[in-house]
């Protein structure tokens, strides 16, 4: 969370006065994030002949980039058009589509105390975003 809100101030900062734009404050802040995570895979030992090939883990693994690559964009575009209490609150929906698609496709459980708090997550996201 902390991580989150700092970017979301720094990205604003970066781009209000124009002399960067948002794609380029993002081209910045994912090379460092893709220097750091290949760091800490390989410091680790995440990177060994498991990785070789075209595994099921690792197609789930490239489309997973595409995805971050979308959202990222996205939120980085958005923070750069409009205001931050606007756009953070329904950037963070993405729990309620999370939510859902873990539902709809890994067979989690789908209760009642899940729907109140989905449905009152989309409620506090209008009441801020308005």
């Amino acid at each position: 969370m902390a991580g989150y809100s700092t970017t979301t101030l720094l990205v604003k900062l970066a781009t209000r006065t124009g002399e960067i734009g948002a794609y380029a404050v993002l081209a910045i802040a994912t090379t460092i994030v893709a220097m750091a995570a290949w760091v800490m895979a390989y410091t680790s030992g995440q990177f060994s002949e498991r990785l070789v090939g075209f595994q099921t883990g690792t197609l789930y693994a490239l489309a997973t980039g595409i995805a971050l690559t979308i959202a990222v964009s996205s939120l980085f575009r958005a923070l750069s058009l409009g205001p931050a209490s606007v756009v953070v609150p329904i950037y963070g929906m993405f729990i309620l589509g999370g939510a859902a698609l873990g539902i709809a496709f890994l067979d989690e459980a789908f209760t009642t105390q899940k729907v109140v708090g989905l449905l009152l997550a989309v409620v506090g996201v209008v009441l801020v975003a308005t």
